[in-house]
Order: C-alpha cells, then structure tokens, then sequence
C-alpha cells in the first residue's frame, strides 16, 4: 500500500467529494490525495432527504460549480425532479433545487472519483491522528485500519470530513444503536484524538423522517405536484436544452422527470404525539440541540398547536427503486407511534413503512477553533470540513470541502513558509458568508444557510456564480489540470463574449423611446421580454444568459450603493489583527469584548466587528491598544 501522498482526506461525504476534487484540480500528479471512507460502496450517499439546492443552498451549489466542483454535475446527472423556489420574487432569492435519485447521485459520484488517476480510494477507519512538534503541533496523517491490517498513511496536508459518525449513537425511541448512518458504524478514535490534541468538542444531532413502499400508498386519491418545465441545470457544462437522454459532461444521461405527491398529518396523530413526547429523544431533552429550521415532527406539534395539520411531500428516492421519502415528518419516535403518524396521513392507510426514522447524535469541534481556510488553530496542516463544524446540510458540507481542499492543496504544494491561504469574502460568494459565520459564531445548533445571512445578496446572485468565481478558479490553476476544468474556462470566456455584447446591445438598442436598459428597470418587463427583443441580434442563447442580463440591470441602481458600502468597509473588513495580542492583558477594554476576542481570535478588524458582544466602540478602541502594543513590541 502506498503510504505518502500530499493530501490525505477523511470521509466520502459531500465535503470529502469536494476536498478531494479541488486537491486532485489543483495538484495534478497521479496519487497525490487518498480519500479515506470507511466503505467505498458509501461515497457520495445522500444519508437524508435525496435532494441538492434550495434556498440559498441552490446559490451554494452554483459556486461549488463555478469553482470547478462536482455538486452540481452529480445533481444534474442524477435530477429526477427540478425547481426553482420563490420565484414570486427577485431573482437574487430564486433557490434552485432538485429532487435526486438516490443511488444514481452515489454510482455518479463514485464514478467521478475513480476517472481521476490523482485520488486514491482506501477502505479504513482512522484509529488516530498523526501529530509532530510541539508548538506549533502538525499534522503528518493518519493511522488507518483496513483489511489488511494497520498503516500509517503520511501527508504535509490533512482534512477532516467526519460527517455524523464521531461517535454516533442513532435513536428511534428508547432503543439506541451506534452508527452515524442507518446500516453502518460510527467512528470513535478521532474523538479521542481531537480531545487528546486540546480541541473543545460540541454534540450535535439531526433526524430523518421514515420511508414508505410507494406501491401500498393510494397515490391516486394524492395530488401529484411536478417540477418546472424547463429545468434550470446547476452546472455550467450541462447542456442549454434539457433533454431526456442528453448527457452530462459527455458521461451521464439525464434523467426521466418524476413528480411527488401531497399528503399531510392528522389532528389524531398530533395528539398521539403530544402524548408520547416523553419516549422521542429529539424532543426531550435528552439529546444535543437539533437543526431549528428543519424541525421534527415532535417539535412542530408543540410549536404550532394551533394548526391541525402539517404537510408532508412523499418524494420519490429512486427511479430504480419504490421508496418514498416522508418530507416533513422527520422523527426520533418509537416505531409503533410513526406506525400510526404514517396511517393518519391520507392515501396512507395502508402505507408499509421500509425504514422508521430516527435522531443520530454526533461529536462535532466548536468552529471557533478553525481559520476561515478550515484550518484548525491549534495544529497546523490538519482541516475540518462540513458537520465536524457544526453545520447542517449537504450543500454547506460540499463547500467547506472545497475551501479544505484547495487550502491542503495549496500548503502541501508550496510548504508552510510559502503558502498563501486561499479564503472568499463576504461580498464575494455564500461560500465566504459560511465560512466567516463559522468563526465569528459558535453554533449552538447545526449551522444552514439562507439568503437573510449574506448581506450583500444583491451581488451574490446563483445566475452570476460563474461570472464572479470562475476566474479566481482559473488564476488559481483549479481549471487547467482536467479535460473538465479547461472546458468549464472555455465556456465561461463564451458567455463571458455574449453578456458583454448583450450589455452593449442593453444600452444602445431601444424600445420605444428608452433604451432596454431603462425598460428591465419597469416592473412588467421580463426575462421573456428581453429574449424577444434581442435574440435577433444575439441568438439563441441558455436561460441562465438572459436571467443574469436582466438582473445585472434590474438590481443596477442597488447594487452600485452596496459596492460603495463594501469600498468604505474594505480597510476595516481586510485589516489585519496580529496572532500574538493578548486580548486579556488589554485592561482599558469591557470584560465581554475581552472574552469574545480571546475566544475567537479573529484575523482581522472585520471578522472582530462581528463578534456577538463586540460594538463599535470596542472595536474603535482595539484599533488603538493594537496600534500601542505594536509600537511598544517594536521597541
């Protein structure tokens, strides 16, 4: 067995997809990154709800992809329902989301993995954390159980992508089985490691709603709700027109469009429920603190008594199998009370419950503790990456991995003295809100993205993704080390030719008396209306082409005020903070300003103002006492 790569990445999730890939685009060499999973048939296993997007997760998912990633060709490849959400409004909270097929998304996404010669694929658990040094500790790698016995895998660069299985202890009542996923193992020596190491540790949980056979439900008494029309791809290198049949960089088919039925629950179940909360450990208070804005059932009940009825879709896993996802009624109820929620539910009576639901709990690391690269604080060289974190989410997992993965990439390649960290700003993508929000605040519970959380989401819009990110991936060397990677660079200077000519076209063609450019900005003018007016001129092009022209005009006026906001934010928001200021020696500032900074660490005047506890005098005040400690270091 080969034991010296690069680049080591625990964990075939989505952050271990991602962290691997952007090693791989980055490095270049034939085994240079191993992707450790504990069984390759799992990469790539949507362990939830089978499906990738939605609000402001589509926007993640579009970045993913302009950086050179891999989410957004596994989800068109393996989409088996699309939609855009919240198209009642502006097109910089439209959330692209598709229903996915769940064993298609993981052959897909294996797939990927094995056509790059760069990644090694090694079955194992990782029993400890290879550390040398003192101050700084670094990591080295790995010491990984296979088959074949122990070995001690080796790299400058290592990332951790543990999903739920630090010590994952699965729930369905009283009963409790260790596992971080239905089926399999849960993963305990790199708890002990990271606590061994100094790194405070958090526990977290989540929930999955049970499955159903779809031949026992009475699907014809259901309304049966489809996706859009005309699908909106992820990914930049899906073809324009959406064609059954049609593959995805030149390798996958896409696939039949299904749709999913309504069903909701009964005022008989609510208060079957309220009578048995003291048997569901999501409920109880037993268990850590769950994900808030994707409640159980249990919480739901409680919350909203008012309401007789919560509704769930039943969406389809699989054209290649009859399971029946239950969105809405995730659960950590015995079995005999998910029997009778199921029953309640019209076109359910009958209904044959393949999987029940459950709660897992898991050990994440509080992110305080991480860089806004993924690397950890407190030794060097090692990343962490997706629900280690503290987050929640497919979509936030796949970017973090991301960020992991260059950053490893980038300190392995060039050495620690020479490496420059690769970060995103705020106002430069979600994928920089996350990372930002991750170290400026710790999550009590699993971390999801919405637009509400970016604040220059005017900007950062999924239809521009490609325009704002695609070539800092190309300057970075992400785009030219694969066949995909050069073509991604290829199509991006198209497009990049085509709104530049729409743009020209905007402002010297009229309509009337105005020019295009001034009718985008009435109320009734559409996408639709734009393609009329200049298809003659530029031909027919993708949707994506038109929408980003009409929101680039539309949003013109608000945008223009945000980027002047960001220019007089930018010295604050990049001024450094030194790594050696004793934050608790400052006795000129408040005791809570102290902690917050002392907790946290922040690298710089921007991530500091955004500390909970921390005002605007306090940080008018730090920019003094470290001006004074810089004076008096020097001297």
């Amino acid at each position: 067995m080969r034991t010296r790569y690069a680049v080591i990445v625990v964990g075939g999730g989505h952050a271990g997809l991602e962290a691997a890939w952007a090693a791989a685009n980055l490095l270049g060499r034939e085994s240079s990154v191993a992707l450790i999973s504990i069984k390759k048939s799992k990469i790539g296993t949507l362990s939830c709800n089978p499906a990738i997007g939605g609000l402001a997760k589509g926007q993640l998912v579009r970045e993913i992809d302009a950086m050179g990633g891999l989410m957004g060709l596994i989800a068109d490849a393996t989409g088996i329902q699309f939609k855009v959400l919240n198209t009642s409004k502006g097109a910089a909270v439209h959330g692209q989301r598709c229903q996915s097929d769940k064993h298609a998304y993981a052959r897909v996404a294996q797939a990927m993995v094995e056509s790059r010669p760069e990644i090694d694929v090694i079955e194992g658990t990782v029993e400890q954390i290879l550390i040398e040094g003192d101050e700084p500790k670094r990591a080295i790698g790995f010491r990984v159980a296979t088959s074949e016995g122990e070995f001690d895998l080796r790299a400058p660069a290592v990332v951790l992508t543990t999903g739920t299985f630090m010590r994952g202890l699965m729930h369905t009542g009283e009963q409790q089985t260790p596992g971080g996923r239905r089926g399999e193992e849960a993963a305990y020596g790199i708890s002990g490691s990271l606590s061994e190491l100094g790194f405070e540790l958090g526990r977290l949980r989540t929930g999955t709603p049970p499955r159903l056979r779809v031949s026992t439900i009475e699907t014809d008494t259901l309304d049966l709700e489809f996706g859009d029309e005309d699908p909106f791809a992820f990914s930049e290198l899906t073809p324009g027109g959406w064609q059954v049949g049609e593959t995805v960089c030149d390798r996958f088919p896409l696939l039949e469009q299904v749709g999913c039925w309504q069903s909701r629950t009964s005022e008989v179940s609510h208060e079957l429920i309220r009578a048995n909360l003291d048997r569901a450990p999501m409920y109880s208070g037993y268990l850590a603190q769950g994900p808030r804005y994707c409640p159980s059932i249990e919480d739901k009940v409680v919350r909203f008594r008012e309401r007789e009825s919560h509704g769930v879709y039943l969406e389809p896993e699989s054209l290649e199998s009859d399971w029946i996802y239950c969105n809405g009624i995730a659960t950590s109820l015995p079995s005999d009370i998910q029997d009778e929620i199921v029953k309640g539910m019209p076109g359910c009576a009958e209904a044959e419950i393949l999987q029940y639901g459950y709660a897992v709990e898991y050990d994440m690391v509080r992110p305080h503790q991480i860089l806004t690269t993924g690397q950890t604080r407190r030794v060097k060289g090692l990343f962490l990456a997706g629900q280690i974190n503290g987050t929640s989410g497919y979509e936030e997992a796949a970017a973090q991995g991301l960020v992991a993965g260059i950053n490893a990439a980038l300190l392995s390649r060039d050495g620690e003295d020479s490496y420059e960290a690769f970060t995103l700003d705020r106002d430069q993508a979600y994928i920089g809100v996350l990372m930002d929000d991750l170290v400026t605040k710790t999550p009590r519970e699993p971390y999801r993205m919405f637009t509400s959380r970016a604040e220059h989401r005017l900007i950062l819009r999924g239809d521009n993704a490609p325009d704002r990110l695609t070539p800092i991936a190309q300057e970075l060397g992400l785009l030219s080390q694969s066949e995909l990677g050069r073509d991604r660079w290829r199509r991006y200077c198209e497009r990049k030719a085509i709104l530049d000519r729409g743009r020209e076209l905007m402002r010297t063609t009229k309509d009337g008396e105005k020019t295009i450019e001034q009718r985008v900005l009435e109320p009734d003018f559409t996408c639709e209306h734009l393609r009329e007016l200049l298809t003659s001129e530029l031909g027919e092009q993708p949707r994506g082409i038109w929408l980003t022209l009409h929101s680039e005009a539309r949003y013109a006026p608000y945008v223009e005020r945000q980027r002047r906001e960001i220019a007089r934010s930018a010295d604050l928001e990049h001024r450094p903070l030194p790594d050696w200021v004793d934050y608790m020696s400052l006795t000129a500032m408040r005791t809570e300003a102290k902690n917050a900074l002392d907790r946290y660490k922040p690298t710089t005047f921007g991530q500091a103002s955004r500390l909970e506890g921390i005002t605007p005098a306090d940080i008018t005040l730090l920019s003094v006492l470290v001006k004074r400690a810089r004076a008096e270091r020097g001297a």
